[in-house]
């Protein structure tokens, strides 16, 4: 079944306090199960100022509302190997397992296979069964966002760290559907604004080596890349680091990040997996809980960028306002559909 076909219309209300909107009733009420458990599965580990942060403080305030409640998440020190493992320890010892599948979906496909009676949430990674939710965020949205500043800024040989050679650079761990989503719409938007800038693609293997992800950022920069565009959850840190020494320009996600890298960290995409951990935890402990495939997108506020506020702080006078005036315009296009931005159909459970 193509689950394109089953988006809900209209607004989402993933922030809706009274949940999530009603699909395929599956799990007991509160009422009729004394406790009820909760796990987290992420593909990296907590600290990332990421995904991995914002969903897990989802079921913290989970934990704060119900007594009767427990929660835990599952982290993959070990990066890829650990995911099926904490996936099946998961699924035997917790009624719902919410999962930022991401580059990971098929491990977890694989699992939830196995444990029918186990109800799931895959964020990020749309999987068709009964016994799942999905819901995607619409990363291209934001991360075009990204790529019409990078495109402008590259331009901007004034600024300081800024070249004459239109080169921006673009770092993420694996190679799954939800980070070709984001290179989608930050190429895009690359385009959009300056269509001769190049676009360096790197690839580090991993999420939790920032390490590697420094010397990978370094590399890109010595290849002429004055704007990086690092998604990498709790690496990321290494590619802003790299930036910060070499004294060129990022850009974070998730979490607002531009005070954590004064005068380098340009924008934040923010994407609030709290709203989305919390809504269907509260679904599920009530009896509400819902397969339906849902579509978290910029105009519903799941997705959005931050003010740039920081980085004109830091640079003053120099600071090119008139970006800020039409990436903000273009933001607006998006909300009011007046601007359609190419995304990875493969993340909506669309055919390619």
């Amino acid at each position: 079944m193509n689950m394109r076909k089953r988006i809900l219309s209209g607004v989402l209300a993933l922030s809706m306090t009274a949940g999530l909107l009603a699909g395929q009733t599956m799990m007991v009420s509160a009422d009729e199960k004394e406790d009820i458990s909760i796990a987290l599965c992420i593909t990296g580990t907590l600290g990332d100022k990421a995904l991995a942060d914002t969903t897990w403080s989802g079921l913290q305030r989970i934990m704060e509302e119900y007594d009767n409640v427990e929660c835990k998440v599952f982290e993959a020190t070990n990066g890829a190997t650990d995911w099926e493992p904490n996936l099946i320890a998961a699924s035997t010892d917790y009624d719902l397992v919410i999962c930022t599948a991401s580059s990971m979906g098929s491990v977890l496909q694989s699992v939830a296979e196995r444990f029918p009676d186990v109800s799931y949430v895959s964020i990020d990674s749309p999987i068709d069964l009964p016994n799942v939710a999905s819901c995607t965020f619409c990363c291209n949205e934001a991360s075009f966002l990204l790529g019409c500043i990078a495109g402008l800024w590259t331009t901007r040989t004034e600024l300081p760290g800024v070249n004459e050679d239109k080169i921006i650079g673009w770092i993420s761990g694996m190679e799954a559907p939800i980070n070709n989503d984001y290179y989608i719409g930050f190429c895009a938007g690359v385009e959009y604004t300056c269509p001769d800038a190049t676009v360096l693609q790197s690839w580090t293997g991993t999420y939790s080596d920032p390490l590697m992800a420094k010397e990978m950022t370094k590399a890109l920069i010595s290849q002429g890349a004055d704007c990086i565009s690092p998604v990498l959850s709790s690496a990321a840190v290494g590619a802003h680091e790299a930036c910060q020494e070499q004294g060129v320009y990022s850009f974070a996600l998730d979490t607002d990040q531009d005070a954590v890298y004064p005068g380098t960290v340009i924008t934040t995409a923010l994407k609030d997996g709290s709203v989305v951990t919390y809504n269907y935890a509260k679904d599920f402990i009530e009896g509400n809980f819902s397969t339906e495939f849902r579509l978290l997108n910029l105009s519903m506020g799941a997705m959005d960028i931050t003010d740039m506020a920081e980085i004109e702080l830091a640079l003053g006078d120099d600071f090119p306002a008139d970006i800020k005036e039409t990436v903000m315009e273009l933001r607006q296009q998006i909300i009011d559909g007046e601007l359609e931005v190419p995304y990875n159909p493969v993340v909506r459970g669309e055919s390619e």
